[in-house]
């Protein structure tokens, strides 16, 4: 999707191009591909990815019309063009590494709301949809509608978004849904509704939809729901809000909608939680091999910052879970519980709430608290006591696990010198992490029956995904 330097001075507006010359010219560009979706606006920015050296170097060779910013948390330079060229100017953006968390709140905001926008464009002027990417990004009344909302919008989200939109095209352009809520409307009633009447202070926990598709109005199908849970907090069960919804979502009155960016050929849709899980379908999750690698001693091919867990069985949905630090960028994190399909690289199946997991350990007589301030930050707490637990307690740890997960290490004398190693270097946070994880999987390989064990991991995919009975019905988009 991106041009480089000679297909993009081919590419720029005549007037701009002794600019863009001169640009490449006077510096050699680590990386450089600019976005080929811009239309050409002299309101709008065009989008150049480079390597942060290149923004640094942007920033340094046009320090007066040049301006530093940081977008989506990666580094950006924006080249001011209106004097003279007549163009808003060039935004020389960061790829690859990241700064810091990625993307920010603002930018996620932005791509969801360019999701509801494409969506209720598409719906209410596009039934046919557009054939191509090409028509999609050259319809002018479209894109200037979406620069709005997503002024930053590159390539790669235009190409997600056009594929998003084939498949909501596919699953509601016969149905009166055409109305979708970002914030306001449907959302933030059932933020408070759940709030206030179950106690549940982040949405996301019960249901992880990122916009609620409505039919008619979202009055109507308010009101509804506060029909259902008219009365005290105590009449009335989540259970109960869940099996009013599913029926709202079969009659295509509400459907909540999970965005993940897609990564495949064309978007992906799955339904959760449209029935109360029967054992039939429980036992499609439940996985034959399951196979945990929790490397110590990085390679080139695979780093020690995380443990991942392998679901695997012949037939059905199998998934990668992932138990690693918040940011493993950063000291003083807890861990966090991510499962992502296998297949869809980029699409997350979502992250457990640490609550739950710590109750489901608790529900398998397992003591585990996800609390960073409990393992030691160095090599001398390492030496010593820290909640009960010193060197030698994750050695023995180690030993119990060795024989039935991948460690990349020979023995537990190699595994005490390779977490004194990590103390001892520059990131001493990741020894931390690992100590962690070591305990999380020495609690979980406790439960000795296999049945049992397989079924805890079944609990924390559904946990991860918001599948069950206690979770709201929703569908995921990736």
């Amino acid at each position: 999707m991106g041009l480089n330097q000679k297909e993009a001075i081919k590419f720029a507006p005549k007037d701009l191009q002794p600019f863009l010359e001169g640009v490449v010219r006077n510096h050699k560009f680590k990386k450089f591909e600019a976005d080929s979706a811009w239309n050409k606006s002299k309101n709008s920015n065009w989008i150049i990815k480079c390597d942060k050296v290149d923004v640094d170097a942007v920033l340094k060779f046009y320090a007066g019309r040049a301006k530093k910013d940081q977008v989506g948390g990666r580094k950006v330079a924006d080249v001011d063009l209106k004097d003279g060229y007549n163009y808003k100017g060039i935004r020389f953006r960061e790829t690859g590494k990241k700064i810091g968390k990625a993307p920010d709140a603002k930018t996620t905001a932005m791509q969801e709301a360019g999701s509801k926008y494409v969506f209720e464009y598409a719906l209410k002027n596009k039934k046919n949809g557009w054939n191509t990417l090409s028509k999609f990004m050259s319809d002018k009344k479209f894109m200037d509608g979406l620069r709005k909302i997503y002024p930053d919008v590159d390539s790669d989200w235009l190409d997600a978004y056009w594929k998003q939109h084939k498949k909501i095209l596919e699953l509601f352009s016969s149905s009166k849904i055409n109305k979708f809520d970002h914030t306001g409307g449907f959302m933030e009633f059932v933020n408070d509704l759940i709030r206030v009447n179950f106690g549940i202070s982040k949405k996301d926990t019960w249901n992880p939809a990122d916009l609620w598709g409505v039919r008619g109005n979202s009055k109507a199908v308010i009101k509804k729901l506060e029909e259902t849970v008219f009365g005290s907090k105590d009449s009335q069960t989540i259970q109960q809000v869940n099996a009013v919804m599913r029926g709202m979502y079969k009659a295509n009155h509400l459907v909540g909608i999970s965005l993940k960016k897609t990564s495949g050929k064309e978007a992906k849709w799955e339904e959760y939680n449209l029935e109360a899980l029967t054992l039939d379908e429980i036992d499609e999750y439940k996985y034959k091999e399951i196979k945990i690698i929790i490397n110590f001693k990085p390679t080139s091919e695979s780093q020690s910052l995380d443990t991942a867990i392998q679901l695997r069985k012949s037939s059905g949905s199998n998934y990668n879970f992932q138990v690693t630090s918040n940011d493993t960028s950063k000291e003083n994190q807890n861990l966090k519980f991510e499962s992502k399909p296998v297949g869809a690289a980029k699409a997350r199946g979502g992250k457990a709430e640490i609550k739950s997991v710590e109750a489901l350990m608790k529900d398998n007589g397992l003591s585990f608290r996800n609390k960073h301030q409990n393992y030691p930050k160095s090599l001398s707490e390492f030496s010593r006591s820290i909640d009960g637990r010193n060197k030698n307690d994750y050695k023995q740890m180690f030993e119990r696990i060795s024989n039935k997960v991948e460690t990349n290490v020979n023995n537990s004398t190699e595994f005490l010198r390779v977490i004194e190693d990590k103390f001892n270097g520059d990131k001493p946070f990741v020894a931390t992490s690992k100590l962690m994880q070591l305990h999380f999987l020495d609690e979980v390989f406790k439960i000795t029956s296999d049945k049992k064990f397989t079924e805890f991991w079944t609990d924390m995919l559904f946990l991860s995904i918001k599948k069950g009975d206690r979770f709201g019905p929703f569908g995921k988009l990736y």
